[in-house]
């Protein structure tokens, strides 16, 4: 039996195991193996020599690993405490995770990578962490990381400026790009702060240098705050700060973005998902141009005049199309033929009617947002999707209502109660509606409209669709729903049992 003594010796022989996240060669698990098998026989021995059951046991490791011990204790147990701690740091050496080959270890590695949904892209990868933090686990993290172009094929800037403090950003984003191959790209860009512009376009034309590569792209461009001219006086962060005017100008110009001119347009062949919002200036209509595969696109960003196209655009791939209001002119100059989800901040409930008439009947999710969401006014865009299977109503509080907004009495509850031969009039292939109230809210439109829809005996042989879900939201967090709750409750026995109502 190997004495307490000699485990000192054996733990400064693997000192390069412990210290470190490295795989044990066969040999050496072998031995270690082998000696934590002594090592617990040693320990067991002196805790019965010690006359020490478990729940002391287990008191005396707190107290060493708090450093509570007093000089006696420390004198009495320190054969114990050394072969305690040997276990202690060479059982991880055997764990599997170290052993794992190269080829399991890309599979986990490649997992990290986001989501198809940009919605839920989770932003795993930037130019700090990613691939950057497997390199500093082991030398075969470091090998097997190294070796990974999909690692390095996506990535994120959240921080331009600050970055430039630590590392230069153009170098930083070359050696991406270089390890990434030929892959598809997916990049998300966060710009805002006192951005640099020199040094932000840089970064822009040698990421726009690679669109033909895009497959995700999403760049957020922030008003930033341009800093007051340097005139030699020295001054503290905060008092710049402070005269540092906000910027609603964009960065950079559309040329960078889009391409020199009309018949210069930069191709974006893989490009499957696209958003763009802030103050970048991107031309849409050019983009759709460019992306034949383009299937979901997304603006937050304002689009002037002279991008509006002489005719119409048609576009056969868009499945998912979500607008801001300062991008609302976008659908007066499009027709999707193939669009199943369309989110929308109302600025006319003509103009968004007359799209969807344009682009056919395939809608299938439709998400507005709107000053008074529940309002009837909105029974015109609904007429003209009668295959929609979600309705999510949402409120827009940064848009001022329009004149088509008076007498707005009718509740959309009270149009979507409407039977005309037994069918509902509007939405009748609706399954799941979504909607933020606030405290003038009136359930009993809603158990109305419910009683209708949920229940086999009316709607079941009319060929329409039993409503199953509805998810009610207070407006604000002020918004309390249990006036609501407790009146759908105490009446929920007279719908169908189908239908599940959730408040969140």
């Amino acid at each position: 039996m190997i004495t307490p003594s000699k485990f000192h010796k054996f733990s400064q022989t693997y000192l390069h195991l412990t210290a470190s996240n490295y795989s044990p060669l066969d040999c050496e698990s072998e031995e270690i193996g082998h000696l934590l098998e002594e090592a617990q026989t040693t320990m067991e021995g002196l805790r019965h020599q010690l006359a020490l059951d478990d729940d002391e046991m287990e008191r005396l490791i707190i107290a060493w690993h708090d450093n509570d011990c007093s000089q006696a204790t420390e004198e009495k147990y320190s054969a114990l405490r050394e072969v305690y701690n040997f276990i202690r740091h060479h059982r991880p050496v055997l764990a599997a995770v170290r052993r794992l080959p190269p080829e399991i270890i890309s599979e986990i590695f490649l997992h990290t990578l986001s989501w198809d949904d940009w919605r839920f892209y989770h932003r795993v990868h930037n130019t700090r962490l990613g691939p950057w933090s497997y390199c500093r686990v082991s030398r075969l993290w470091r090998t097997v990381a190294l070796s990974l172009s999909q690692l390095w094929s996506e990535f994120n800037f959240n921080e331009i400026d600050a970055a430039a403090c630590c590392e230069p950003p153009v170098p930083t984003l070359k050696l991406w790009l270089d390890r990434s191959g030929d892959l598809p790209l997916r990049i998300y860009g966060e710009v805002g702060g006192d951005a640099t512009v020199p040094r932000y376009e840089a970064m822009a034309r040698l990421i726009v240098s690679q669109c033909h590569r895009w497959e995700i792209f999403i760049w957020e461009e922030a008003p930033y705050k341009r800093a007051p001219v340097a005139t030699g006086d020295v001054r503290d962060t905060e008092a710049v700060e402070e005269t540092a005017a906000p910027c609603q100008q964009e960065l950079l110009p559309e040329e960078i973005w889009d391409g020199a001119d009309a018949e210069h347009v930069l191709a974006r062949p893989q490009l499957r998902q696209f958003h763009a919002g802030g103050t970048v200036k991107s031309n849409p209509f050019r983009l759709l141009q460019s992306a034949p595969n383009l299937t979901t696109l997304s603006l937050r960003l304002d689009i002037p005049s002279h991008f509006l196209p002489a005719t119409p655009i048609v576009h056969t791939r868009l499945r998912l199309l979500d607008v801001a209001w300062c991008a609302s002119k976008l659908i007066d100059h499009l027709t999707l033929t193939q669009l199943e989800k369309f989110g929308v901040t109302l600025s006319s409930v003509s103009k968004v009617a007359a799209f969807l008439r344009r682009s056919g009947s395939t809608l299938e999710e439709l998400y507005i947002r709107d000053p008074v969401p529940l309002g009837g006014h909105l029974s015109p865009i609904l007429n003209t999707v009668p295959r929609l299977k979600r309705l999510s109503l949402r409120w827009a509080s940064n848009v001022v209502p329009g004149p088509g907004y008076a007498n707005n009495h009718v509740s959309i509850l009270d149009k979507l109660s409407v039977v005309k031969e037994g069918q509902p009039v509007l939405l009748p292939s609706l399954q799941s509606l979504s909607m933020e109230i606030d405290e003038s809210f009136q359930p009993q439109c809603l158990l109305r409209m419910l009683e209708l829809r949920s229940r086999l005996s009316r709607c079941g042989n009319n060929n329409c669709q039993l409503l199953k879900n509805v998810e009610l939201k207070g407006k604000s967090e002020e918004v309390s729903l249990a006036r609501v709750k407790s009146y759908i409750s105490a009446r929920k026995k007279h719908l169908g049992s189908q239908v599940q109502i959730s408040f969140l």
